[in-house]
């Protein structure tokens, strides 16, 4: 466990001036908990000021096989991300893409828009980034000046990040924070840190929400509940390794 006084070092060395709106990535490898440390970072902010998706597994209701991957918005829409089904879209890995599912869900919470202030994106991974759409609309809400944005990016192979990947890594305006299993917590602090100044820097004009967001149900079961270590910290299993996908059974792997 980290020290206290090492934890309000390093989130003092990231956290912006109050009037700056800073885009924030977590990237780490699969299952180190970038899923989890969104969601948790999520429901602590007020619900009308932000927007945005996760991902999370899809799974046969009756044999419990992942049969591929949903996303979510804030809201509580869903839509299938990717599906074991051939010819529903481009084949990424052993899953095939549900583009115009996705595109049909995500595009309109990518919109920049005066209500929100902070936009959620997990992730940018391999399958959304074969939507031309997505990646152009993402790219132009990063660079507005009126929002900020909050996602998790895929973890480099083989040395090599994606190139659009890389471009958002470069962007001065962003800050890029990689999740170890080491430091979960210094992480989950930074995070929380970053978010709420973003937050309370654009309600200063107004008064500042006291409802904050609310993720589903499916989302809420006790396994993926907050850690009681400390309530900055991601979720955990009972054995101690982070959730990184929560899941949803499907009626079918059909899109």
């Amino acid at each position: 466990m980290i020290g206290a006084e090492a934890l309000a070092r390093s989130v003092e060395d990231l956290e912006p001036p109050a009037s700056s709106a800073i885009n924030v990535f977590v990237t780490g490898q699969p299952g180190v908990g970038k899923t989890s440390l969104v969601l948790n970072a999520v429901k602590k902010l007020p619900k009308d000021m932000i927007a945005g998706f996760y991902t999370l597994e899809a799974r046969n209701p009756k044999t419990g096989e992942k049969i591929g991957l949903d996303i979510e918005s804030l809201s509580g829409e869903c839509a299938p991300l990717s599906r074991l089904r051939r010819g529903c879209g481009p084949k990424v890995g052993k899953y095939y893409f549900a583009m115009e599912a996705f595109e049909r869900l995500v595009l309109p919470l990518l919109k920049p828009s005066n209500d929100i202030n902070l936009h959620v994106i997990d992730e940018v991974g391999r399958m959304e980034l074969q939507s031309e759409l997505f990646k152009d609309a993402l790219m132009a809400l990063l660079a507005s000046p009126n929002v900020a944005v909050f996602g998790s990016l895929p973890a480099c192979r083989y040395g090599h990040d994606l190139p659009f990947v890389e471009a958002i890594k470069q962007r001065s305006d962003t800050a890029i924070l990689t999740l170890t299993k080491s430091n979960r917590d210094a992480t989950a602090l930074q995070v929380e840190a970053l978010l709420m100044n973003i937050v309370s820097s654009a309600s200063v004009s107004g008064a500042p929400s006291t409802s904050t967001v609310e993720i589903s149900s499916r989302a809420s079961s006790p396994e993926f509940a907050s850690s009681s270590i400390s309530p900055y910290t991601v979720s955990f299993h009972e054995h101690g390794e982070p959730i990184e996908k929560r899941q949803r059974t499907s009626d079918s792997n059909t899109i």
